[in-house]
């Protein structure tokens, strides 16, 4: 048992590799002669077996309306098969993107389905035949856009696996098959801790907006102050002069705000993945409202600031930290 099993196991593995030298991955496929498979299915089994006793009982009984039924069979079932081949003929699919999730959620894969002006194309079936697959015509549009999903497991890159593009129009007599390795990769974030402990945070300024006095080089006015020696001409706040007749000097202010640091080295859970998971929470929950935050990881600093496209900026990083493309 245990020889079957390794036997099956390197017909698998020998198959697997032969597809992939005659597929190639790719951001875009073209179905032709080369990359369609097709075989008869049960059913077509069944069809055969009964040609083949209707064309033993004519032979026997010199029955011309059986041969006639018999070769009327056999040409339905050629018919039919070559069908089920030309509506996956010409058909191409393309690689669109692959959409950021968390780990252990679904990754979500768009692709491109377009077919020529006069091939229809009915009942095509794309996906994984485990996990997920849509079945769309090409009737009306020549092109089509669809989502797939593919469950994910740990953070990184995702590479797509292998997708299957099928058909068993019109009968179901036969399948017709191909397979499409998109030369894309999901971008997989850390999974969110469900209840962080608070982190040790780092901030630029105190819990108020604070100002510091800047003589020269800002443009943000803070009052007057008495004139110092070494201030100059364009420092002196010439209408008081005119008011008292006494120099007094323009100051400046900058204004410090409450940043957030997330700090890989402020935090004391055990391992890798604990640490970026917390990261995440924490950052999302920053997000959430609307607060300024930068990242520290080892190798990566990000500035604070806020919104969308730094969020992205920043699960990007949590999620290739340590990850090699």
């Amino acid at each position: 048992m245990t020889e079957v099993k390794s036997a099956a196991a390197n017909l698998s593995g020998l198959w697997a590799s032969w597809v992939e030298r005659r597929l190639p991955k790719s951001r875009q496929i073209r179905l032709g002669q080369r990359q369609i498979f097709i075989v008869p299915n049960k059913l077509a089994a069944a069809m055969l077996g009964l040609i083949l006793l209707l064309f033993v009982l004519a032979a026997n009984f010199q029955n011309s309306l059986i041969y006639i039924v018999c070769f009327w069979l056999v040409a339905m079932l050629t018919l039919n098969i070559l069908h089920t081949y030309h509506n996956l003929s010409g058909l191409s699919v393309r690689a669109i993107r692959a959409e950021p999730c968390f780990s252990g959620e679904h990754a979500t894969v768009e692709l491109e389905l377009s077919r020529t002006e006069r091939q229809r194309k009915y009942a095509i079936t794309v996906g994984w035949p485990e996990q997920d697959t849509v079945r769309v015509d090409l009737i009306d549009n020549q092109t089509m856009r669809i989502k797939i999903t593919h469950p994910t497991i740990k953070r990184g890159y995702f590479r797509i696996p292998r997708l299957t593009i099928s058909t068993t129009y019109p009968t179901g007599l036969a399948i017709a098959w191909s397979y499409f390795t998109p030369d894309i990769q999901a971008i997989i974030y850390p999974t969110p801790k469900a209840n962080p402990l608070p982190p040790q945070e780092t901030h630029a300024g105190s819990d108020n907006e604070q100002g510091m006095e800047i003589p020269r080089g800002s443009n943000d006015f803070g009052g007057i102050r008495e004139y110092q020696h070494g201030d100059t001409p364009k420092q002196i706040h010439w209408g008081k002069y005119a008011q008292t007749g006494e120099l007094y000097t323009k100051a400046f202010v900058d204004y410090q705000t409450d940043d957030c640091w997330l700090d890989w080295d402020t935090l004391t859970f055990p391992g890798i993945e604990a640490r970026l998971s917390h990261l995440c929470s924490r950052l999302l929950e920053l997000h959430e409202q609307r607060q300024t935050y930068g990242l520290k990881l080892p190798g990566t600093r990000i500035e604070p600031d806020h919104g969308e496209a730094h969020k992205t900026r920043c699960l990007h990083a949590l999620a290739i930290y340590g990850v090699t493309p």
